[in-house]
């Protein structure tokens, strides 16, 4: 009987212990619950500011961007109307073309605030040969002189040509999707132009060594005119109408520091005031494409603005076009 009543008094005084446990678990669940939530509402208040930083650097980036592209727009038409207003003729050469060495002039860093700095890069369109309105003759020409590999030239002109065309009818050294898939390619033909230059690297025989070799002689955007003053031989070559014999005079001339003046000045049989004059010999129907496809002063101008605003920050990058229209440097695309 004792015995009973030792236990149910064990168990009486027990009872409380017991509660002030279970009392003293639920205090610590609560508080790692609420240092849990406190936790989250911390991670995403450094998340949201962070984006809110990101966010405020990218847009102060585009203004600085967009800032020095009007800068750079309203130097290049000062160029031109400097030298109308001036007559300097600067050996012949300022004077008929105001963006002459338009590559190192307009290129360099810019300082828009003490915050941002912007990198502009300049460059003369008429370098580059537009892959997007090449014909096959003219690949195949293009990669066979930049590659000296005349074989290959021809499998790489007829597969972009079946990447940019409208059907899926495969030449026979070209490729089309059927062709993509089984290769278990990533990218298939786009049936459509170029949109970005990284793109050739999609095309099936253009290797990363390949396109190293042929990028900085290419482009997907300008009207395809090639200045015969800045363009390189790579560029010149795949012209119509191009020879030998009028590639080596063009390279000839500018060796020698000479301005071309007139594009018909490099024709076989041009005199010094050009051929098709009153009297004088006229143009091949293939000489005259030749001078339709080409120009000696540079008219159309594409410039890379990066913007950083700050160290840590991502940079911002404006891509646009500046063509010249008389007197007046008109931006003509642009694009983030």
């Amino acid at each position: 009987m004792s015995g009973r009543r030792h236990v149910a008094g064990t168990r009486m005084r027990r009872t409380p212990l017991g509660r002030r446990g279970f009392a003293m678990m639920a205090a610590i669940w609560l508080t790692v619950a609420i240092a849990v939530v406190a936790l989250e509402f911390a991670r995403d208040a450094k998340e949201r500011r962070t984006l809110g930083m990101d966010a405020a650097e990218r847009g102060a980036g585009r203004a600085a961007a967009l800032g020095v592209l009007a800068q750079t727009q309203e130097r290049l038409e000062r160029a031109i109307r400097q030298v109308s207003q001036s007559g300097n003729t600067n050996s012949g050469l300022r004077s008929s073309d105001p963006w002459l060495d338009v590559d190192s002039l307009f290129s360099g860093s810019v300082s828009a605030d003490s915050a941002v700095q912007v990198l502009v890069r300049a460059r003369d369109l008429g370098a580059q040969l537009n892959v997007n309105l090449l014909s096959e003759d003219e690949l195949k020409t293009f990669f066979g002189y930049a590659l000296n590999d005349y074989s290959i030239a021809d499998q790489l002109a007829q597969s972009i040509m079946d990447w940019r065309d409208a059907d899926d009818i495969a030449r026979p050294r070209g490729g089309e999707r059927d062709a993509y898939i089984k290769a278990k390619r990533l990218a298939l033909p786009a049936n459509a132009n170029f949109r970005d230059l990284a793109e050739l690297l999609d095309v099936q025989g253009i290797t990363p060594q390949i396109y190293d070799k042929i990028a900085p002689f290419l482009t997907v955007r300008g009207t395809g005119t090639v200045n015969l003053n800045t363009a390189p031989a790579e560029v010149l070559r795949p012209l119509p109408g191009m020879t030998d014999a009028i590639l080596t005079r063009i390279l000839a001339l500018r060796s020698q520091g000479r301005r071309i003046s007139n594009a018909s000045d490099v024709l076989p049989g041009a005199t010094g005031r050009g051929m098709g004059g009153r009297g004088g010999p006229q143009p091949s129907p293939t000489q005259a494409r030749l001078l339709a496809r080409t120009t000696v002063n540079t008219t159309s101008v594409e410039l890379t603005i990066t913007a950083r605003a700050g160290v840590q920050a991502e940079p911002v990058q404006l891509l646009a076009i500046v063509q010249r229209v008389g007197q007046n440097a008109n931006i003509s695309w642009r694009q983030w």
